[in-house]
Parts: structure tokens; C-alpha cells; sequence
């Protein structure tokens, strides 16, 4: 006599995320309680997610998750990068690896926009320090200001972007070049004036 009553048999699920098994995907046990996750959910993780494991890991203060309101009741948002779909709070894209500095969803121009800016960093902050070196130097100042006049503006949204040190670097420079090439103008007046005739 067949039991009709029987529970269906289910695909297995990943404990963090929730979502089934694919074929042949690479599966991560808990070496405690045997619960099964994606490599990268378990990475995501720290540890197993399964409530009184010795596995879960420790919980640490965060910040607020930084999700507009309008996102607010949605389990899942793009990927800027590769477009599929993810968690919500995730900060790292399980197809594609992208990292991203926020749970914040970001559609894929912005994305490209913050992928790119956060490229020209290191060459933002070697201009700003060889501007303000240029700037204070008296010998230099005039090229500075120059430099800076043409370089600062287009950049601006950058050096924004860079700690405040160098955006307080760049001004610095820029008003110290304006006040020495003010001053070897005026001295260079009035030698001409003292040495005329």
C-alpha cells in the first residue's frame, strides 16, 4: 500500500541565500551543523547562518543599509555590472564577483561613472600634490597657477572625491601661487621703477 501522503521531495537550498543548488555548482557544508551554502554566500557570510550554530559568526555593529525608500519591500536589485539579479543588501554580485561601496542600489551608468572615477584616483592625487609643490615654490608659482587654472576646474568633481586633505592641498597652492606671483610682479615694478633712469 503507497503512502500518497508523502512530503514531495524538494531541491536542496543554499541557507543564506535560499536559493536551489545549480548542476554542478561548487557547495560549502557547515562542518558543525552540515547546512549547505554557495561558496560566495558562505564567503558573504563569514560562516554558517543557521540560528545557535557555532559557525555564525560575530555579530557586528553596521551601519543602516543604505537602500532609498522606494527600494524598501524588494528582496532583489541588478547588477550594474552584469545585470542579473541579486539581493537587495548585497554588497558583492555572486555571478559576476563586483564589489560595490554600498548596499545602495546604482544603475549601470552610475556604476560605470563610480567604476571610472575611482580608477583616476591615484592620478588625481599625484597631480594635486605635484600642483601644490609647483604652487609654493616661488621660482614656480606662476606655472602653478597657470597649471592649476586650466588642470582644477574639469577636475573638481575628483579631488571632491579624494580625502579632504588633497582638496585643501589643491586651494592652498592655488591661493598661495596667486599671492607670490602678485608679489614678484609688484617687486619686479618697482625694480624697473628704482633701477629706471
Amino acid at each position: 500500500m503507497s503512502d500518497d501522503s508523502a512530503a514531495p521531495v524538494t531541491a536542496p537550498r543554499c541557507a543564506f541565500c535560499l536559493t536551489p543548488f545549480a548542476e554542478g555548482e561548487e557547495v560549502v557544508a557547515c562542518p558543525d551543523c552540515r547546512a549547505s551554502y554557495h561558496q560566495d554566500c558562505w564567503e558573504e557570510n563569514g560562516g554558517c547562518a543557521v540560528y545557535g550554530c557555532r559557525q555564525v559568526p560575530v555579530v557586528q555593529s553596521r551601519q543602516a543599509i543604505e537602500i532609498p525608500i522606494s527600494y524598501w519591500g524588494q528582496e532583489e536589485k541588478a547588477c550594474p555590472s552584469c545585470g542579473q539579479k541579486i539581493l537587495a543588501a548585497a554588497v558583492r554580485c555572486r555571478h559576476c564577483g563586483t564589489t560595490f561601496v554600498s548596499a545602495r542600489p546604482e544603475n549601470t551608468a552610475e556604476y560605470q561613472r563610480r567604476a571610472l572615477l575611482e580608477e583616476r584616483m591615484p592620478e588625481v592625487r599625484r597631480h594635486a600634490i605635484w600642483l601644490f609643490i609647483c604652487c609654493v615654490i616661488p621660482l614656480s608659482a606662476p606655472v602653478g597657477l597657470v597649471w592649476g587654472a586650466i588642470w582644477y576646474p574639469p577636475h573638481r568633481e575628483e579631488v571632491r572625491a579624494l580625502p579632504l586633505l588633497y582638496g585643501v592641498l589643491v586651494k592652498l597652492g592655488l591661493a598661495a601661487a596667486a599671492v607670490l606671483t602678485v608679489a614678484c610682479a609688484v617687486l619686479t615694478v618697482m625694480y624697473v621703477l628704482v633701477r629706471a633712469p
